[in-house]
Parts: C-alpha cells; sequence; structure tokens
C-alpha cells in the first residue's frame, strides 16, 4: 500500500527501482515523487516514441489520392 505524506513533508527515504537502494526521494502532494540521487528523465518514454513517431511521418509524407 502506497505512503501518504503531510503536506509539510519535501523528502523521504524509499527505494528507488533506478538506483537499486534506498535513496531520498522528493515528496510533491502528499505523494512519492522522482529520487534525487539521479537525474530525472526530461520526458516520459510515451513524450519520446511520440515524438520518434511525428519526426518519421514528417520524413516519410503519406500520399493520399
Amino acid at each position: 500500500m502506497p505512503e501518504h505524506y503531510t503536506k509539510t513533508t519535501d523528502e523521504a527515504e524509499a527505494w528507488c527501482n533506478h538506483c537499486g537502494r534506498v535513496t531520498k526521494h522528493r515528496v510533491s502532494a502528499g505523494r512519492l515523487a522522482h529520487c534525487l540521487e539521479h537525474q530525472a528523465p526530461e520526458l516520459s518514454q510515451r513524450q519520446i516514441r511520440d515524438r520518434e513517431r511525428r519526426a518519421r511521418a514528417e520524413r516519410q509524407p503519406r500520399l493520399f489520392t
């Protein structure tokens, strides 16, 4: 069950799947957010896929009949 933190909590220790150990994480709106030990990715995996799809479509436009 996920933990909920008070609104005044800024950081908490939790397991990080990326680092493979217990690290400090930011707390946002009472919920655990990203790890503070490594750089968080700027884009989500979905955003990266969407950008790649649009770039492929621009390189090879579709033909309409």
